[in-house]
């Protein structure tokens, strides 16, 4: 459950040619998410996940290929009085990712996206996180 002030959340890292997946909503002008988002009463980190991908993009996850990466924690995008706290996964889609009608764009990432498409977290904490594993470039 959610603290006043905080905001938990669950996302999903797809790789290809060392860049990953994010997504854009129509509320959104410009910056990119993670996919994923906040896990219902009673859902597990999996269940959100499976269900937010199928919202957003229109795909399946293999659940054999998912693996816990790290825990991330910055202000929340557009919200300074507010912290994001989200507990990063990755994992193989099944299907192609195509933008569902709450998603205006899906895109690859990787450290030399330009920064107005990326939230605080994602300058702060997962670019330099991932690049230094060697996810991305």
């Amino acid at each position: 459950m959610d603290e006043p002030g905080i905001i938990e959340k669950v996302g999903l890292l797809v790789f290809k040619d060392k860049k990953f997946l994010m997504v854009r909503s129509h509320k959104n002008e410009e910056v990119f998410y993670l996919l994923g988002g906040k896990i219902d009463k009673n859902e597990s980190d999996l269940e959100c996940i499976k269900r937010e991908v199928e919202e957003e993009i229109n795909c399946g996850i293999d659940e054999t290929s998912i693996t816990f990466l790290n825990e991330f924690q910055d202000v929340a995008h557009g919200k300074e009085n507010t912290l994001l706290k989200i507990r990063v996964y990755k994992g193989e889609l099944i299907g192609h990712p195509k933008a569902s009608s709450e998603i205006a764009e899906v895109g690859w990432f990787d450290s030399s996206s330009p920064k107005k498409h990326l939230s605080e977290i994602a300058q702060r904490k997962y670019l330099p996180w991932l690049k230094k594993a060697g996810y991305i470039n």
